[in-house]
């Protein structure tokens, strides 16, 4: 079965050892001699910082440590190290940039006693050696670089589409560092985007000549919230819209657009919401107001959430018919006003209007100058006693519709005389016996 458990080597060397500490402890914890030792590296508190920056000045080359000697029973020196003993030094007598000594104070951890240590301090005593620079705090512009990629129909916006908050970056150092700095940037390298970049991104520090920067400088915030539009595009048809009128149907005319389609640029939503269109609308045309072959000119509408990427402002229409028209100017008499302000009588000056009505030739025969029918509507006069020139609307009074035979528009205006009161109706003629 082996050697007895008391015959073993290893449970000898065990005992040994634990016999050891056990009498280094009982010989430290009587032990009431007084002892000597150096702490290294222990950091710097200093106060007065604030003075300072008031002065325009301010501590560099940190963090500052101390070696401090002190002596004290060796169960105190135990509970002595760089994390339990503080070293501060006031900075509040500096005046100016350079090096300066200033003197330190040692305070032992709360559960020592101050009597039972003594602080003999390092080889130059309590003083410590800093550098002090002048201060400099300044506003840095943000700036924003695009270095990713967009997916498939879509399209990155331009560095100056970059939104930031904060739009500027304080940055606090010595003078000379922060002069060197003339703005931050924060870049933007995701790949494939399909949205706009919203989020917060770190900033790095660069000169004026685009060199970037690694100085002991503080900056007042770490990442910059960074919006950057990522848009969808979609090339869109443009079309017209006609409304019958002048002997023409919507179905018989036809227009030549020179431009036909536009690219456009904008949200996701408002790209699919144009697309499902079929086409951007330029202009509806009313029939009665051209002729066939007639060139007229619309501006491209856009919702602004949309852009023109095709840069395209204008488009010229050319409109055709797929029939053969005719044309003829009649003299209308028969001129009416309607909705005369109440109290007032419109007494109609002018007598015969020339009207132009164009049809296919064999219904124009059946137009006659009796046919049609002028109103004014005096609806939104103010009245007022005197002459006036009013708008008129001619009216078919035929069979065929507007699609086959019709008024074509125009400035058709009549004078008339407006007075106060109502007409007396005409006297019946006198009977004969």
């Amino acid at each position: 079965m082996g050697k007895k458990i008391l015959d073993s080597r290893f449970l000898y060397i065990v005992l040994s050892v634990l016999i050891a500490i056990g009498l280094w402890l009982f010989v430290t914890v009587n032990d009431e001699a007084s002892h000597s030792k150096t702490i290294a590296r222990i950091p710097v508190t200093f106060t007065g910082e604030e003075i300072l920056a008031e002065r325009g000045l301010m501590l560099v080359d940190g963090p500052y440590t101390a070696n401090v000697t002190v002596q004290a029973t060796n169960m105190v020196l135990a509970s002595l190290t760089n994390q339990t003993v503080q070293v501060t030094a006031n900075v509040s007598g500096i005046y100016e940039e350079g090096s300066h000594s200033v003197t330190y104070t040692v305070s032992p951890p709360p559960s020592v006693d101050r009597s039972q240590v003594t602080i003999v301090s390092g080889v130059n005593g309590s003083v410590i050696t800093v550098e002090v620079a002048r201060y400099s705090s300044q506003e840095i512009p943000v700036e924003g670089e695009f270095t990713g990629s967009a997916a498939e129909g879509y399209l990155a916006g331009d560095k100056e589409d970059f939104v930031f908050s904060p739009k500027v970056v304080v940055v606090s150092g010595r003078l000379e560092d922060v002069n060197q700095v003339a703005r931050a940037v924060v870049t933007v390298d995701d790949e494939g985007l399909t949205g706009t970049v919203n989020g917060e991104y770190p900033f790095r520090l660069l000169d004026r000549s685009g060199n970037e920067l690694d100085l002991d400088v503080t900056c007042d915030v770490e990442m910059v919230y960074t919006t950057f539009p990522i848009q969808a595009t979609a090339e869109i048809p443009l079309a017209v819209t006609f409304v019958d009128g002048g002997g023409v149907g919507a179905g018989e005319a036809s227009a030549e657009l020179s431009v036909e389609s536009i690219t456009v640029a904008g949200t996701t939503e408002a790209v699919e919401a144009v697309k499902a269109a079929g086409a951007i609308n330029v202009a509806t045309i009313n029939l009665d107001s051209v002729r066939d072959g007639e060139k007229l000119t619309f501006p491209v509408p856009l919702d602004d959430e949309l852009t023109n990427l095709t840069g395209v402002e204008n488009v010229e229409v050319t409109v055709r018919f797929n029939k053969q028209l005719a044309e003829r100017t009649f003299q209308v008499s028969n001129i009416r006003c309607i909705n005369v302000p109440e109290g007032w009588t419109a007494d109609i000056i002018t007598q015969v209007l020339s009207v132009t009505v164009r049809g296919e030739p064999d219904l124009l025969d059946a137009v006659t100058d009796e046919s049609l029918l002028a109103v004014a509507d005096l609806q939104d006069m103010t009245p007022s006693a005197g002459g006036y020139t009013a708008t008129v609307r001619v009216y078919l009074n035929i069979a065929p519709s507007i699609a086959e035979v019709g008024v074509l528009s125009g400035d058709y205006r009549i004078a008339l005389n407006l007075t106060e009161g109502i007409p007396e109706p005409a006297a019946l003629p006198a009977a004969t016996g």
